[in-house]
């Protein structure tokens, strides 16, 4: 793969790269509010530095200058901006459904408001490959027309004609 294909995933936020005699260091500038999560990255080879900017905090993500730990480090990277990416679009989401079920309440009678309910459409998990998150479809229904099953007395009449 070339240099370019490599950076490209995260070039938005990169600042430099250094070799620091057999290291080499990314030197990244994050959005303030952004984390960096502990199962991801390791402490000892994450090292924040002054990004010269109030908006922005510098982080340097250093490994041994070889092949596998050079992969392994981009790899962290490209998912520590993907999780923090993917917590912005669902904050937004979340204030964008509650400003829509604040004008759904403020609009619609009581009695169809008791029957609003939401369905999630999930499809079989299967175990995550590196880079793929799991994905979950979300439906919000309108308005439930039935009553939902009470599932756990089905369960405890099915258990009691085993018995």
């Amino acid at each position: 793969m070339s240099f370019y294909k490599e950076l490209q995933p995260f070039s938005e936020y990169l600042h430099s790269i250094r070799k620091l005699e057999s290291y080499l260091s990314f030197d990244m500038k994050f959005p303030m509010q952004w984390g960096l999560p502990k199962s991801i990255t390791e402490e000892d080879k994450v090292v924040p530095y002054d990004s010269g900017d109030a908006n922005m905090k510098g982080i340097s993500f250093a490994c041994p200058f070889e092949e596998k730990e050079v992969s392994a480090t981009i790899t962290k990277i490209i998912r520590v901006i993907k999780l923090n990416k993917d917590k912005e679009i669902k904050e937004k989401l979340f204030k964008e459904t509650i400003d829509s079920l604040k004008k759904t309440f403020e609009t619609t009678d009581l009695e169809t408001l008791k029957r609003l309910y939401f369905d999630f459409e999930t499809e079989q998990q299967k175990p995550f490959e590196d880079g793929e998150d799991g994905t979950t479809s979300l439906e919000l229904v309108d308005e439930r027309t039935e009553e939902r099953p009470k599932r756990v007395r089905a369960r405890k009449e099915e258990n009691n004609k085993a018995d």
